[in-house]
């Protein structure tokens, strides 16, 4: 590594600190609803514990995993867990950056400036660990699948929506598995992964499925809103809605050849449809944005991912009236559709010169596309 290269590792890792420090002290917003749900969960012995836990406590929309990785680090106790879990958070972003990296072009400067702020929001300050190991675990189920490893990258999809339901919008990345035989153990690995992981509670206590219907309030910041539903709360149709669109899109995304954007266009049709607009669902955006900025743009400067952290995290510092955040939020989640839109026809191989900032995204001949039995690049 030379100079230059080395400064500037430096240089990003004291931003990352900087802001792990800025973040650490008064961070841990929600970290005590974790502690509670591991709390209860471990306990069996209590009629509101146990695997009664979400039928008498459906606020709590974390999932199984989220609570058991919770349980292990209380084992450090009082502040320290607290600690733990923000360290642990914070190595999840440096495994994002790091994945990421690796399934599209070498990291740059650029999108960790970017990356970094939200994610440790994400991570640091409000401490939503089930977020994390959702958003940790579809990178990782990406990246299992395009390694043509069905039953891990199934393994991480299901632990992925076992923290965290609304994962489960990450399926279309199955898709991208050499043959349907792959495709299907891989959606079978899912299927058994999140079945160990709710349907005891189920099975123990039918009032679980209280839980599928909790409701929080649609506030006026919401993109819901700007779309026109001004329903005070959740409505019915909204959950599935929001997980079936991620889905779809995603799929036509892989037809597409256009897979990097699968994580992006999945937390784009969640928060667009989302009732809630905590700060911290911006990381979700970032993290897909960074996906596609490395793996799927033809540009050098990550302006998805930048767009991302100006739009749904940065400007909610702005003192703007409500509609307007909502409006800023439902045009960043629409744009993403144009990123399913073809490229001219210049792939297969045959390409226009490369100038300044260009970079071709991989389109696979028939022979190399997801499902007909090639996983590495030609």
């Amino acid at each position: 590594m030379n100079v230059n290269a080395r400064t500037v590792r430096w240089l990003l890792t004291s931003w990352a600190a900087s802001w792990f420090a800025a973040m650490a002290w008064h961070g841990g917003m929600s970290w005590h609803f974790f502690v509670q749900g591991a709390q209860a969960l471990a306990d069996a012995d209590d009629p509101a514990g146990g695997l009664h836990l979400y039928a008498v406590a459906p606020v709590l929309q974390i999932g199984p995993v989220a609570f058991l990785v919770t349980e292990a680090l209380r084992v450090f106790g009082g502040r320290p867990d607290l600690l733990a879990a923000q360290l642990l958070g914070t190595a999840g972003g440096a495994y994002v950056l790091w994945q990421a990296g690796r399934l599209g072009r070498r990291l740059s400067p650029w999108p960790v400036l970017f990356f970094v702020p939200v994610w440790m929001y994400l991570a640091v300050a409000s401490t939503h660990l089930d977020d994390v190991l959702a958003l940790v675990g579809g990178v990782a189920a990406l990246a299992a699948a395009r390694a043509g490893r069905p039953i891990l990258a199934g393994l991480l999809l299901g632990l992925a929506a076992d923290a965290k339901p609304w994962a489960l919008g990450f399926a279309a990345l199955l898709l991208l598995l050499p043959g349907w035989r792959a495709m299907l153990r891989a959606s079978a690995s899912t299927a058994a992964v999140i079945a160990l992981g709710w349907l005891p509670f189920f099975l123990a206590d039918p009032r679980t499925s209280r839980a599928l219907h909790f409701t929080i309030a649609n506030t006026p910041l919401s993109a819901l809103r700007a779309l026109g539903f001004t329903d005070p709360r959740t409505p019915p149709w909204d959950r599935p809605v929001q997980a079936l669109l991620g889905i779809a899109l995603g799929i036509i995304a892989v037809r597409r050849g256009r897979w990097p954007a699968v994580l992006l266009l999945a937390v784009a049709a969640r928060i667009a449809l989302d009732p809630g607009t905590n700060r911290y669902y911006a990381a979700g955006a970032v993290v897909g944005a960074l996906v596609w900025d490395l793996a799927g743009s033809r540009l050098r400067f990550p302006w998805w991912t930048a767009a991302a952290a100006l739009s749904l995290f940065a400007s909610r510092s702005i003192p703007l009236p409500a509609a307007i955040h909502g409006w800023i939020t439902l045009t960043y989640c629409l744009a993403t559709v144009f990123l399913l839109v073809p490229r001219q026809p210049t792939d297969y191989g045959r390409t226009k010169p490369a100038g300044p900032g260009y970079r071709r995204m991989p389109v696979w001949p028939r022979e190399y596309r997801p499902g007909c039995g090639q996983t590495q690049r030609p």
